[in-house]
């Protein structure tokens, strides 16, 4: 089987057995949840201030950014998921700010390249390590050609110079390849991307023991960088478990082709 196919199965059969999405999302629990609260704090700087800007989520599983940026007053969202048609049902019945919801039928990359739609925003969270290597130009060349000038790419994957990189990364059965900061850095400014930032999405602790356990992660990375700078001569900037960055689409030309639709499986 094409590994392409492989992960749409493994994550169509996860899929048909989580109860959330047998009935559809419940619009109440998709907007009201900690997660989205955590999404809002996260996003509320971290998005263009235009409101009406036209942005697509892929892979949105159970919706924090989503409803993030309906709570943040953005107008023109759209949603890709395997099934997302029928997991948004309702939800998009309460809120019309999502225009649009899309069900991926083979691969992102498939989708995207098969579409004629331009959008400002693309966000990718926990995505894009399911994509297999040789398929990650095929699909961050599809994004690229479906965004605006000026639009932004905004990525969210495990970090494999973490503290738990081999956790992250299997983790799930899904997860075929793992990034850092460098080789993801790499990725985007292949494809033509610009202006690439990193962000640090530090988690919002609440109670003792999450602040106690935010102490001891401190000291384990304090470790870490001192192992770096001995045996490589310099640290990694993001050590966290998660790398967040993004890219800008300026002038660089458009390097999909067609043809490595063919190469990718």
């Amino acid at each position: 089987m094409d590994p392409n196919k492989f992960i749409a199965e493994v994550y169509r059969r996860m899929d048909a057995g989580d109860p959330r999405y047998i009935d559809s999302i419940d619009p109440d629990i998709f907007v009201n949840n900690e997660a989205t609260k955590l999404a809002i704090k996260q996003y509320e700087n971290v998005l263009p201030k235009n409101k009406d800007i036209k942005i697509l989520d892929v892979g949105f599983g159970a919706g924090q950014f989503t409803s993030a940026c309906i709570h943040l007053g953005y107008q023109n969202i759209h949603c890709a998921d395997f099934g997302a048609v029928h997991k948004l049902l309702k939800v998009r019945k309460e809120f019309p700010q999502i225009k649009g919801s899309y069900d991926i039928e083979s691969t992102v990359a498939d989708f995207l390249a098969d579409s004629n739609e331009k959008f400002d925003f693309i966000h990718l969270a926990h995505v894009i390590e399911h994509i297999p290597k040789h398929s990650l130009l095929y699909l961050v060349d599809s994004i690229y050609k479906s965004m605006h000038r000026d639009g932004i790419f905004f990525v969210r994957t495990p970090n494999m110079l973490g503290p738990i990189p081999n956790y992250s990364l299997f983790i799930t059965l899904g997860h075929e390849y793992g990034f850092s900061e460098s080789n993801l850095r790499s990725l985007l400014e292949l494809c033509g991307f610009e202006d690439i930032e990193l962000f640090h999405f530090p988690p919002d602790y609440q109670t003792l023991k999450q602040k106690s356990g935010h102490i001891l992660r401190k000291l384990f990375t304090f470790k870490d960088r001192l192992n770096y700078r001995l045996f490589n001569g310099v640290s990694p900037r993001e050590l966290g478990v998660e790398l967040v960055l993004s890219g800008t689409k300026k002038d660089k030309p458009e390097l999909f082709d067609i043809k490595f639709k063919c190469l990718k499986g």
